[in-house]
């Protein structure tokens, strides 16, 4: 069913008094806590599974008016937030302070296997897979696998396919697997 308020519980011993160091709202489900209730009954949202805020223009929903505000930005085009030192504009603040990390050489991300840092966490992800040896992506047209999704899509034209037929597998999990024997 949907969450209530009546799962919103209070951290045993905090209090939710702003400005003390202490977050006194805690999610019973996860170890999510926070100062203020109303961030609690927001983020409830995400274990409910509700997304009242629907896009009219594609199948996008989110629990949170903010975030389908920011995604709405992507069919409007605007880019209100822009870098102080070049060209670089985008419609989310996360954006701009990844992009600003380039301009300070900041480099947060760290490898624990390796001396390995970067400044995104997805380029992180991309270099474990070096240690794991994983490679998710699957040609499912022959034995061809890679980490890297562009090399995937590199890949792909070999065979002929189209930008409009790639699917990211690491969004379709059947695709994974090579098409069964005797199968188009």
């Amino acid at each position: 069913g949907r969450c209530s308020l009546a799962v919103l519980g209070t951290e045993p011993g905090a209090s939710p008094r702003k400005g003390t160091g202490e977050k006194g709202f805690a999610c019973s489900l996860c170890p999510f806590v926070t100062h203020y209730p109303n961030h609690l009954a927001r983020h409830m949202k995400t274990h409910s599974g509700e997304k009242p805020f629907a896009c009219p223009l594609c199948p996008y929903a989110s629990a949170h008016l903010d975030n389908l505000k920011r995604h709405q930005r992507v069919h409007t085009g605007e880019k209100p937030y822009k870098c102080q030192l070049c060209d670089y504009a985008c419609g989310n603040l996360a954006n701009l302070k990844r992009h600003g990390r380039i301009h300070s050489g900041d480099k947060p991300f760290q490898c624990s296997l390796c001396s390995y840092s970067c400044n995104q966490s997805m380029n992180l992800k991309r270099h474990m897979l070096r240690h794991t040896g994983e490679k998710p992506f699957q040609c499912r047209d022959c034995p061809y696998t890679t980490g890297h999704w562009d090399n995937y899509k590199r890949h792909q034209k070999i065979h002929g396919h189209t930008a409009e037929s790639w699917v990211n597998p690491r969004n379709a999990k059947a695709l994974l697997a090579p098409p069964a024997v005797g199968t188009a």
